[in-house]
């Protein structure tokens, strides 16, 4: 016969031992019940493919023969307007957009800058180098977040492999200005179906987006 003593050392080995059975399992389990995975094995244009919010914007992006693009690898930052974003602009103004391929994609570079920009970077006042070859600007409140150009942004750090993409509340329009400059430089070098002419195209799509975006504001 076992003794008494024997008896409860084995019950104490076989509740300790199953007491670090159980919180093992636990353990083990934790992380994951606890962690969502993380589409950071994905292109920014993957990325934004998989986001329903972004759908008007990939769409454009397609048209504009920039899927391609931000495709490759690299480091770019993507402000990327949301279909809420989108939705709020003059349907006559979209409409221009989608019609000039030139103008659009003009557009839609001046949504993504040169090199990766983490939300902690902005600070105070600035500008970041476009695709565009126009700068946008812009400012930091401590109250009201990240502003570049005329829109805000709303959600930031969305990481993909070649960049990191900010959604913002608003379709960003490239100054006149600066747009007529950059094509005016441009149609020295060329004409007709050459990049000097699709840049003066551009620009005669960008300032009828511009003069209805004003109307609008207005």
């Amino acid at each position: 016969m076992v003794s008494k003593k024997l008896s409860c050392v084995l019950v104490a080995t076989t509740v300790i031992l199953s007491l670090l059975g159980s919180s093992g399992a636990v353990l083990a389990q934790a992380p994951v019940k606890s962690t969502t995975p993380a589409l950071t094995n994905l292109t920014i244009a993957r990325l934004a493919a998989n986001n329903p919010n972004l759908s008007t914007f990939v769409s454009l992006l397609t048209k504009a023969n920039l899927t391609n693009q931000l495709n490759r690898s690299g480091n770019f930052t993507v402000f990327a307007p949301t279909n809420a974003a989108f939705a709020k602009m003059n349907p006559t103004t979209l409409a221009t957009l989608e019609n000039n391929s030139t103008a659009l994609k003009q557009v839609l570079q001046y949504h993504i800058v040169k090199s990766r920009v983490y939300a902690i970077n902005f600070t105070g006042k600035g500008s970041l180098n476009t695709l565009a070859g126009v700068k946008l600007n812009y400012s930091v409140n401590a109250v009201a977040g990240i502003h570049v150009d005329n829109a805000t942004v709303t959600q930031t750090n969305i990481n993909a492999t070649n960049g990191v993409i900010h959604l913002i509340d608003g379709v960003m329009i490239p100054p006149a200005k600066a747009t007529t400059a950059t094509a005016t430089a441009s149609s020295q070098r060329g004409f007709l179906g050459l990049p000097g002419f699709e840049a003066v195209y551009a620009v005669a799509g960008l300032v009828a987006v511009a003069h209805l975006a004003l109307r609008r504001r207005k």
